[in-house]
């Protein structure tokens, strides 16, 4: 598992760094929050990080918001795809608990907070639990994503400045 950042570098090593970021944000473990530091690291402008980091979380979780529920009933037939189902509804479970004190501001909060186990993915099956009004889920998630991207970024380009500075200091 420590070697999953060096060989996900890897694998996407020639891209367009649009594209790296647009995929890194679009895989659950990174989310935005990888996209928008991986994207600075390349050099590319915050908006476009921004841009393509967004766009690569919502492309990830929209189809799970729009298609999971319905899709999670036929899946439960299967017994392993059911087991999975059940193991990632758990893990949200806990999550929804706290989200649903707040209901959709809820979701926007916990998808905007950059820690761990927070974030799109995770929001999305607590929005199913929670039974929250599938557009209302969706404006809420984008919404933390945006967020989100742009926590990182500010704390990412603060990270490079102070790098900047240390290493210019005499």
């Amino acid at each position: 598992m420590n070697d999953l950042p060096a060989a996900t570098a890897d694998a996407l090593r020639g891209l367009p760094p649009e594209l790296i970021v647009f995929i890194i944000s679009a895989l659950p473990i990174f989310e935005i929050r990888g996209g928008a530091i991986a994207g600075l690291a390349l050099g590319l402008p915050v908006w476009r990080v921004l841009l393509f980091g967004f766009l690569g979380n919502i492309a990830s979780v929209t189809p799970m918001l729009l298609f999971l529920e319905p899709l999670s009933k036929w899946l439960r037939r299967n017994r392993l795809a059911d087991r999975l189902l059940h193991w990632l509804f758990a893990r949200a479970e806990r999550s929804a608990q706290k989200i649903n004190r707040w209901g959709p501001w809820g979701l926007v909060m916990f998808t905007a907070i950059p820690l761990p186990v927070t974030g799109a993915w995770t929001a999305t099956f607590a929005a199913i639990l929670l039974g929250i009004r599938r557009s209302r889920a969706i404006l809420s998630i984008y919404l933390g994503v945006f967020i989100a991207g742009i926590v990182v970024s500010i704390i990412t380009l603060g990270g490079i400045a102070g790098v900047r500075a240390l290493s210019s200091a005499p």
